[in-house]
């Protein structure tokens, strides 16, 4: 990712660890903001992660439904997570979460973009892929994604289920943008997949 404008950073006059896990850290940033008055900024430190949007067919696409406890329900998304150990390519940890929720491989990959999922708090980035030329393998769910349900559906019933509030999360929305402007023909083309997985 680019390094973008810093105009209008922060001065960071210093900073805590305030809780640690294996899945996150949250940090607080005591700072002096461009104005000159002083605040405390929180940051969650999260790895980055990846989101595969797979194509059953073209328009078709194939999406998990998970529950997720912060907010007490279930909900439709596109198979997405980080990887177990640091240093493992971002591809590599989409086709693992493509297999361990979908219960799906794939042979033709596509980068289509990254995201930041909450920018304004988090730090994780998270790189989007198109999966085509899919074969059944069996889900492999980690503890506590046991009752991962399966699904196919058609870009319009996606769109009529995210109105209904069946699919809300933010990067999953943001990646169903990404894969309609490849299938415009402004993103990655379908001859020149970024790379294979054995």
């Amino acid at each position: 990712m680019g390094t973008g404008n810093t105009e209008g950073a922060f001065d960071v006059l210093d900073t805590r660890q305030v809780y640690t896990s294996p899945y996150m850290r949250l940090r607080e940033d005591d700072v002096r903001f461009p104005d000159g008055s002083p605040g405390v900024w929180s940051v969650l430190e999260r790895s980055d992660f990846a989101l595969v949007v797979p194509e059953v067919e073209p328009g078709r696409l194939a999406m998990v439904n998970l529950y997720r406890h912060p907010v007490g329900r279930r909900f439709w998304e596109f198979p997405q997570g980080s990887a177990a150990t640091p240093g493992v390519p971002p591809q590599e940890t989409a086709a693992g979460e493509l297999r361990e929720e979908a219960g799906l491989a794939a042979d033709e990959w596509h980068h289509l973009g990254l995201l930041h999922e909450a920018y304004g708090y988090a730090t994780g980035v998270c790189h989007v892929y198109l999966a085509r030329s899919l074969t059944t393998v069996g889900p492999r769910p980690e503890p506590g994604e046991g009752d991962v349900r399966f699904g196919v559906f058609d870009l319009e019933e996606i769109w009529r289920m995210q109105q209904a509030g069946d699919v809300t999360d933010a990067v999953t929305v943001a990646a169903l943008g990404l894969y309609e402007r490849t299938r415009r023909g402004t993103g990655p083309r379908p001859g020149q997949p970024e790379g294979t997985t054995a």
